[in-house]
């Protein structure tokens, strides 16, 4: 049984990470999903969050990703995000507080409004960048 597999994550500016890893967890719009070496094929969207990534040695590694798409093609995982940003390039006193004015902009409106998505998405973005920051400085 293998214990590995290849794990791609690509954003519309290139790779940002390629090689063999022990398992990814992400976020879809269904919650939280995991990868492990042999999985079945398997596809679906990203929704913001943390990517975590378990390296074979037992590090992470973990990007928070805006949204994008992941598929598990022939035992090769591969992560098509908008965008990918490392947690040791956070503000965490910035990530905060875009949450914050993210927060309230949502609480102000109505689910019917059009730009409510929009709103959502960026809380949801806003929220998993706080996450991150928050990682980052507890392994400090």
């Amino acid at each position: 049984m293998a214990e590995t597999f290849q794990l791609r994550l690509v954003t519309p500016t290139g790779i940002v990470f390629e090689g063999p890893v022990a398992e990814v967890t992400a976020k879809g719009p269904l919650g939280e999903f995991g990868i492990l070496a042999e999985h079945i094929n398997f596809i679906t969207s990203l929704v913001p969050g943390i990517v975590d990534v378990t390296l074979p040695d037992g590090a992470h590694l973990r990007w928070v990703v805006a949204g994008g798409l992941a598929e598990v093609h022939d035992g090769t995982l591969t992560l098509l995000a908008d965008t990918a940003e490392a947690p040791e390039k956070l503000d965490a006193a910035e990530a905060a507080r875009e949450e914050k004015l993210s927060d309230a902009k949502v609480s102000a409106m109505s689910s019917y409004d059009p730009d409510y998505e929009a709103a959502h998405h960026d809380l949801e973005l806003a929220r998993a960048r706080v996450e991150a920051a928050g990682h980052k400085d507890a392994q400090h």
